[in-house]
């Protein structure tokens, strides 16, 4: 048993590949190739700010974006075809999930195969990991060779996982504390095979004593759930003893709650992001190319105040307000006269001052 992963799939993706493979099955299944345009579009327009300097992603695809982990899987489905087509030995079982696989290879032919994947792409390199006293990790798997060649699984967890979830006595609420129990016997149930499931599910029960939470009951599956009408979902923050009694009002009508911390942790932590110019409020600069300039203060984003000028020029808003006061002092009567015009989008002002 060996896994074969695929060295940071998401920023090594060559971009003109994967639309090409796109627009291939956009016509093998007769579906207009626009899309392909829209999504060459999505993957060539990003950008990313690095010590307050801009730069162009020339190949990969942001982790963030909706489209990216479509554009990956149809790309290592395209890619694992080539593969296995023209592959020196054909594996006796291979399995992939986005960029990890479990592979069933001879010992003796593992190396050729891996060098084979490396030589198809030169931007997409694997590395392996060989199986360990006949067992080998897969995703939260644990996957186990029995002396009978047969295969077994139980849940996997690294060296470094603590047994450490939401304390029972923290503050949130009961149904959000209950989801960790019933998460971890729901995946030690789909995992585990029966030689195995006993003792993880003792394991679980373990571990929710010691983060003083409840152990689950169990529930008939086949319960006929009384009948409710769908209504738009609540988000309450959750206050102990105020918010939940909302939550027990509103379930009578049907409404389905959701309770959300106050604060999350990433409130309490500075952003290690640079920021992005223009975003804070400040004095700014524009220059027109009529030779004149505008320096202005916002207590906006400046980036906002920037975009209502820009608007401003597009639909030619020309405003003018004149503003007149009279001072009479010893030498004479003046006249203070200021006309403010708004031209290119700006705010312009002009004082005359007579006698």
């Amino acid at each position: 048993m060996v896994s074969f992963d695929v060295q940071s799939l998401f920023t090594c993706l060559p971009i003109e590949d994967c639309i090409s493979i796109v627009t291939r099955k956009l016509e093998d299944n007769n579906i207009p190739t626009e899309y392909a345009v829209l999504l060459k579009h999505c993957l060539t327009s990003g950008y990313l700010l690095w010590k307050e300097e801009f730069y162009m992603q020339v190949d990969g695809v942001a982790m963030d974006s909706p489209v990216s982990p479509v554009v990956a899987d149809i790309f290592m489905e395209d890619f694992e075809e080539k593969a296995l087509l023209t592959a020196p030995v054909n594996p006796r079982f291979y399995k992939r999930y986005v960029d990890d696989t479990f592979t069933i290879l001879p010992s003796d032919k593992v190396t050729a195969f891996l060098n084979h994947l490396n030589s198809i792409n030169p931007k997409i390199q694997f590395t392996m990991e060989l199986e360990a006293n006949n067992t080998l990790a897969f995703l939260d798997v644990l996957v186990i060779r029995n002396p009978d060649n047969t295969i077994g699984h139980t849940v996997y967890r690294k060296n470094t996982h603590t047994n450490r979830y939401l304390n029972g006595e923290s503050h949130h609420h009961p149904s959000q504390l209950a989801t960790v129990g019933k998460s971890l016997f729901q995946r030690a149930r789909g995992i585990c095979d029966r030689k195995h499931l006993a003792a993880e599910l003792q394991h679980v029960e373990q571990v929710l004593q010691d983060n003083k939470l409840r152990v689950p009951r169990l529930r008939h599956s086949d319960r006929v759930k009384p009948a409710t009408v769908e209504r738009v979902p609540a988000v309450l923050p959750y206050v102990r003893g105020v918010t939940d009694k909302v939550g027990y009002i509103l379930k009578q009508a049907s409404i389905k709650t959701y309770f959300k911390p106050l604060k999350k942790i990433s409130q309490f932590l500075p952003s290690v992001k640079c920021q992005i110019p223009l975003q804070d409020a400040g004095v700014y600069k524009l220059d027109c190319e009529c030779g004149l300039s505008y320096i202005g203060q916002t207590k906006r984003s400046i980036k906002t105040r920037v975009k209502e000028h820009i608007a401003d020029v597009k639909h030619r808003r020309i405003d003018i307000y004149i503003y007149r006061e009279t001072d009479k002092t010893r030498s004479g009567r003046h006249v203070i006269l200021i006309i403010f015009a708004r031209r290119h989008g700006l705010w312009w002002g002009v004082m005359w001052y007579t006698t």
